[in-house]
């Protein structure tokens, strides 16, 4: 299994874990703008919220410890950094009461509200859903069977009578919509 855009999700997880370096940058570039997003709307300083993405992704190749839920697991620990950050600065505010530290406060309260993290993460997925629903309809039940469902591309090939090719070209043009469309979410890179 040599073409990682083939593996479904049980066998991407494997590879990671197993310290697969191509897995790996996979899972960083398709994740990363996700999760730089989620840390940006807590973080103020964006140099600080990319640090905690990076350590994020440092950790995750580190422990090999992914389960089944891969979205999941990344925003929990995104959300858990975010929370150690946040702590530290609440900590300093005592010494030094300027607006930046209040903000990191005031954010810190708000990551701790489980109902509005998950607000956010359901504001990303709401985003992604409505984009996914905007493609065009071959190209998104390809796109859906490829990437949601997890299927081979020759499984796909076989259940919709199109060559891998097709497959392919569908998937590149799907990847190329949803970035003009969720462009809002990507525009903090």
């Amino acid at each position: 299994m040599n073409n990682i855009s083939q593996l479904n999700t049980k066998e991407f997880i494997t590879r990671i874990n197993n310290g697969d370096v191509l897995a790996f940058e996979v899972l960083f570039r398709l994740y990363r703008p996700k999760l730089l997003y989620i840390a940006s709307q807590y973080i103020t300083i964006k140099e600080d919220a990319e640090e905690i993405i990076q350590n994020v992704f440092m950790k995750v190749w580190s422990k090999k410890d992914i389960k089944t839920n891969l979205n999941g697991y990344l925003f929990s620990m995104t959300k858990n950094a975010c929370l150690d950050y946040l702590r530290s600065k609440k900590q300093q505010l005592h010494l030094d009461n300027n607006l930046s530290q209040l903000e990191a406060s005031i954010n810190y309260a708000a990551l701790s509200d489980d109902s509005a993290s998950l607000l956010i993460e359901k504001e990303l997925n709401e985003a992604i859903l409505n984009a996914i629903d905007l493609l065009p309809p071959k190209c998104k039940d390809v796109f859906i069977k490829s990437r949601i469902e997890g299927l081979k591309h020759k499984d796909i090939s076989s259940e919709m009578n199109i060559s891998t090719n097709t497959i392919e070209n569908h998937i590149s043009k799907a990847i190329k919509q949803l970035k003009i469309t969720l462009r809002e979410f990507l525009s903090i890179l």
